[in-house]
């Protein structure tokens, strides 16, 4: 049995956000303010203390529907949450998470995200996970290093037992490298580059034998 324990990022790594909240903003508001929505809530987490991530995503989207002058009434503010919240899970995930635990990974989710928003999401899936942990539980969003030291403490283990797998280095990977969790970059396309980068899941299995 492997003593690492193999950290995921959820929104954009493990399912297909920019999808979801791409198409959302598309038809809504702007093709133009799909960009500003995930700069937005880069900044916003990146530079407030905790509060509800349903208020974030209110707040990015309320941002963006002023400057491109949509008016958001309540109820497309909750289908917009409701959206988020039902992203899909990319093909390989299933899969490729029952062969991490098969090699004798402990694998998991630290997700900027509430708890209750984190149910919906993987809703018939959560039982292939042996650990969730939100933002709503730690009470801080990545990347801020309070995010994933209180994660560690929650696990009971410290950053030298965590291998990190994120699609973004800036929300996850960097603070995480710098704690000292090995990171993997999982591509899902987005242009980001890492020390260490895999396509998919399935890759990743392989890759990890060699990191630990």
């Amino acid at each position: 049995m492997s003593s690492f324990y193999v950290v995921f990022d959820l929104y954009g790594t493990l399912v297909d956000w920019v999808s979801s909240v791409s198409g959302f903003i598309e038809k809504f508001i702007s093709r133009s303010g799909v960009e500003e929505f995930f700069k937005c809530d880069l900044e916003v987490v990146s530079s407030i203390n905790y509060r509800p991530y349903k208020e974030i995503l209110r707040e990015c989207l309320s941002r963006i529907a002023l400057k491109h002058g949509v008016v958001l009434s309540s109820d497309l503010i909750e289908a917009f949450i409701l959206q988020f919240a039902k992203s899909p899970l990319y093909p390989d995930v299933v899969y490729g998470v029952k062969q991490l635990r098969n090699r004798g990974f402990s694998v998991g989710i630290l997700s900027n995200t509430d708890k209750d928003l984190l149910k919906i999401t993987l809703c018939g899936v959560e039982d292939i996970f042996d650990f969730t942990i939100t933002a709503e539980d730690v009470r801080a969003y990545k990347p801020r290093r309070e995010a994933f030291t209180r994660a560690y403490s929650i696990l009971g283990i410290t950053p030298l037992e965590v291998i990190h797998a994120s699609a973004y280095p800036q929300y996850d990977l960097q603070p995480a490298s710098e704690l000292g969790a090995r990171t993997v970059l999982l591509d899902r396309g987005y242009g980001c580059k890492w020390y260490v980068s895999v396509s998919s899941l399935i890759d990743l299995v392989d890759v990890l034998e060699e990191l630990v």
